[in-house]
């Protein structure tokens, strides 16, 4: 099994589909939503894909058929180690735990796979060592 994060784009015209339900129903997909705005002009989410590799792959291609973009989140929180002093402010405010202190070397540790894009960190960080590749 895998797990893919996305984000997904809606306008108005198709903001209103249940995403979820014809994920699970037709491509036995596991949807979770990580993050969602709405707004008058359409919609913003970050998604979270569990399956089978292919069965997500056909679940892309459905969505970009009914006029939903769709970006892979991949690698989207960038740390400079040359600004990064290991203080743990990130790590006290991630609400996903993807930064952790490595309880030998006091060094600030990053797993991307479990960061939300939710921007905590960065406003954390008193040396704007971490940035994000796009916003939700």
């Amino acid at each position: 099994m895998t797990e893919k994060k996305y984000k997904l784009r809606f306008n108005n015209s198709n903001m209103h589909d249940s995403v979820s339900y014809v994920l699970v129903s037709k491509f036995n997909i596991m949807p979770n939503v990580l993050q969602a705005k709405i707004d008058g002009s359409g919609g913003r989410m970050i998604l979270s894909m569990k399956g089978d590799e292919k069965d997500i792959e056909n679940a892309i291609s459905y969505l970009g058929s009914v006029d939903i973009s769709i970006e892979l989140m991949d690698n989207y929180v960038k740390r400079d180690e040359t600004r990064c002093i290991d203080c743990g402010s990130c790590v006290s405010i991630c609400p996903s735990f993807a930064f952790e202190m490595d309880k030998v070397t006091q060094d600030v540790l990053l797993d991307t796979s479990k960061c939300l894009a939710c921007g905590f960190c960065i406003s954390a960080c008193p040396t704007h060592a971490i940035s994000l590749k796009m916003n939700l």
